[in-house]
């Protein structure tokens, strides 16, 4: 047995956990594969070291170094086993037995990798196997794909014994990253635009803390693999290149490309709380109180922000009414938004309802008439003589487009802006005044 191969002798969690696990060389994994595997050997034999496959690698040492620490063969549950390589990168005597889990099962496991069960399982649901009965759960590359996260996390925690370890792995990115490429996945996977299976999930270093937390699992190390691959160049036949990038991954595991994680089943929870005695102090009415002044504090500055919105609102009609302002000009208002913010200027008329704004607009030498262009339809089918122009437009304000409408001189035609079926053509208005 070579070196590779022989049992991890730390059972101490590290904050670099790889740097003390031996490396193997790709020819000592081959030599453990069968020939009907090519696949695995092709990947295995363009280097010396390979840092695709340092994914398989660094469960197999995390496995062995548990078998150690508790002087016996484990019972393995890989979730998402797929070919079953994993067991050509875990030192032998380390395992068992092995039980595979797969959504779809590739007779691979069984042919040439020899696990002791394959089964079928939608990571989705309740996984079919027994509470409590492995000491080791791997979930490595599957998470990213699944559409809930959380519920197969607790499923895989269901399985493990007490004080048993989860091993996980995925490609990862800093959290505030990661929040926006999964959402980013999950838009694609909506519009149909990533098939059921693909990358759907981004799982930084804190959601996977959170995750095991969650779930009864007390995080032990939450690392990062490599920095970068280079697959294929001659950097892959150098010890010095894989731990340079394993020590990067530790150091900056959200930098990592891919995050690597173990955590340890807690015991089940028994409560011993004593109830409180008479003398405790009870701060339930400070937390109260505290609370209802908070409301207050929250309410005046929520009242006082839409009085400011409010007032900026007003403060803009006025200044573009003003800009029109030429000599005897008067501006005819007919809404109860507009009067509201208008009607204290002496050249406003308020009007009663739209026909009597138009009828204040023919009796006022210089008027202008202020509508929303929700309004200019209906004046567009009463203007028979042609007569009314646009003289300007202010974007949304008040909840609507205004318009400043006149009668007679320059300016767009109400009907050329507008389009109906009496007026054909639509056109953008001027904004002079």
């Amino acid at each position: 047995m070579t070196s590779a191969q022989t049992l991890s002798s730390s059972s101490s969690p590290k904050r670099l956990p790889f740097l003390s696990w031996p490396l193997t060389r790709n020819d000592e994994t081959a030599a453990r594969v069968p020939a009907g595997d090519t696949s695995l050997r092709k990947h295995l034999a363009g280097s010396t070291y390979s840092i695709r496959m340092l994914r398989y690698w660094w469960v197999g040492q995390a496995i062995a170094e548990e078998a150690q620490r508790q002087g016996r063969p484990l019972r393995v549950l890989d979730v998402g086993c797929e070919r079953g390589w994993l067991k050509y990168f875990t030192p032998e005597g380390a395992v068992e037995s092995w039980v595979g889990l797969d959504w779809d099962v590739r007779s691979e496991c069984l042919e040439h990798a020899d696990y002791d069960e394959v089964l079928q399982a939608n990571f989705d649901e309740p996984l079919p196997v027994a509470s409590g009965t492995f000491d080791v759960v791997v979930n490595n590359h599957v998470m990213e794909h699944l559409p809930r996260p959380g519920s197969t996390m607790a499923e895989m925690s269901r399985a493990l014994r007490m004080g048993g370890i989860f091993l996980g792995g995925s490609p990862t990115m800093p959290a505030w990253l990661a929040g926006l490429r999964e959402w980013w996945l999950r838009r694609k996977l909506r519009l149909g635009r990533v098939a059921p299976g693909g990358h759907i999930n981004c799982l930084s270093p804190r959601r996977w803390r959170g995750l095991m937390q969650d779930t009864g699992l007390q995080p032990e190390f939450v690392t990062g693999s490599h920095a970068v691959r280079f697959t294929g160049s001659s950097l892959e036949n150098q010890r010095w290149w894989i731990r340079l990038n394993q020590f990067w991954g530790g150091l900056f595991p959200s930098l990592g490309s891919e995050c690597y994680v173990r955590g340890r089943r807690q015991p089940a929870w028994v409560s011993q709380t004593q109830l409180n005695k008479a003398e405790d102090a009870h701060w339930r009415p400070f937390w109260v109180s505290l609370g209802g002044v908070a409301a207050v504090v929250v309410a005046l500055l929520a009242w006082n922000a839409w009085q400011f919105v409010g007032g900026r609102g007003e403060r803009q009609l006025q200044a573009w009414i003003a800009a029109h302002q030429e000599g005897a000009d008067h501006f005819i208002v007919s809404h109860d938004a507009s009067e509201a913010a208008l009607g204290h200027r002496p050249d406003v008329r308020v009007a009663d309802g739209l026909s009597d704004a138009l009828i204040l607009l023919r009796e006022l030498p210089h008027a202008h008439l202020l509508v929303t262009e929700s309004d200019l339809e209906t004046l567009c089918h009463w203007d028979a003589a042609h007569e009314l122009v646009i003289d300007s437009r202010l974007p949304r304000l008040l909840q609507d487009d205004l318009m400043l409408v006149r009668s007679g001189g320059g300016g767009t035609s109400l009907r050329e802006y507008w389009f109906t079926d009496a007026c054909p053509v639509k056109s953008t208005p001027t904004n002079g005044g």
